[in-house]
């Protein structure tokens, strides 16, 4: 498909987002269970295909919008559902998978903020420009955080001056998840107003993530002509690099989606 910024921010384009991450966690997981779990393969596939039709007619803003936000969010929560019940086994030992717990609960923290977004969209909610930064800040640092470290992982232990690389941005991110917490609780509802401590956070989150963004690019061009030894899933980096976009796209135009 290929990698694009140019993604619709409507209801229709944010609900097609949130699937379409779901519907790619899905077939990045498919890749990693091992033969020998069949069933849970078949379930996987299963929710893949439910998602994956779901997601096309939002892209192609088919139906009434309020009847695919309730499709879309049975559908991401029944992954979710099965993602949960995953990681429980993964860690009871019962389970045969090359995915890290780290990246399940990485995985269903995400389903679990595309519902919140869903139930934003249908309450018609406004929220506050700082209570969104907050959010925004807090959520996605520690996913960007976990991409980079997840990252590491693939890349080959070959690629040293890579993983030096993402290993320092790993530890920036790191900082600043830490940072945002801490203004979470500094910066104490009701925010009515944007404070100069919390806009000079932002404005710096903001150029990181677009940062990051091309550096992931950078690193998919890389993956796809062969140029760094990994083990990624196909289209991976893409994926991180959309997510990173909609960090800063959503701390500049101070919404939560």
């Amino acid at each position: 498909m290929g990698y694009t910024d140019k993604y619709e921010r409507d209801a229709y384009g944010i609900v097609a987002f949130w699937l379409r991450n779901n519907l790619e966690h899905g077939q990045f997981f498919d890749r990693e269970i091992s033969h020998h779990e069949l069933e849970l393969a078949r379930a996987n596939q299963s929710m893949v295909q439910s998602l994956g039709g779901i997601w096309q007619r939002a892209e192609a803003k088919q139906g009434d919008l309020g009847i695919l936000i309730n499709e879309s969010s049975q559908a991401i929560s029944e992954f979710r559902n099965f993602l949960i019940g995953g990681m429980n086994k993964a860690l009871h030992c019962e389970l045969i998978v090359s995915t890290q717990v780290a990246l399940m609960d990485h995985m269903i923290r995400e389903a679990e903020e595309s519902q919140k977004v869903f139930n934003l969209i249908q309450s018609g909610s406004q929220v506050f420009v700082a209570d969104a930064v907050i959010h925004e800040s807090t959520f996605w640092l520690r996913q960007m955080a976990d991409h980079l470290a997840f990252v590491q992982h693939y890349l080959d232990t070959s690629n040293y001056e890579l993983q030096d690389r993402v290993r320092r941005m790993t530890q920036k991110f790191e900082r600043f998840l830490l940072q945002a917490n801490a203004l979470r609780t500094i910066v104490r509802k009701p925010r009515t107003e944007m404070l100069p401590v919390l806009n000079a956070f932002r404005q710096m989150i903001i150029r990181e993530a677009k940062d990051l963004e091309a550096f992931k690019l950078e690193l998919d061009t890389l993956i796809k002509q062969c140029a760094a030894i990994t083990t990624a899933p196909p289209d991976l980096l893409e994926h991180l690099a959309r997510e990173a976009h909609h960090l800063w796209r959503n701390l500049e135009e101070g919404i939560i989606t």
